[in-house]
């Protein structure tokens, strides 16, 4: 991971990595995610969907499954 990277991940919040990683979210990220963090399936949905609060190591991994993708709005167009 790049110095610059690093600096991007610190200056953004929960929600803020939540918003990124929603609009670079493809097939198959919840449970990457969830494999990675620990936590069930079903919690990382429901972090995503808003009913439980995103805690720090799920954002952090949200953010940098999808860092270098292209927002979906541009892929898909």
């Amino acid at each position: 991971m790049s110095y610059q990277t690093k600096v991007r991940a610190n200056y953004l919040n929960r929600t803020a990595k939540l918003s990124f990683f929603n609009n670079r979210k493809r097939n198959g990220d919840v449970t990457r995610i969830a494999d990675e963090t620990g936590y069930s399936v079903s919690h990382i949905s429901n972090m995503i969907s808003g009913v439980r609060r995103v805690t720090d190591v799920a954002a952090n991994a949200m953010y940098n499954l999808t860092r270098r993708r292209v927002k979906n709005s541009e892929y898909f167009a």
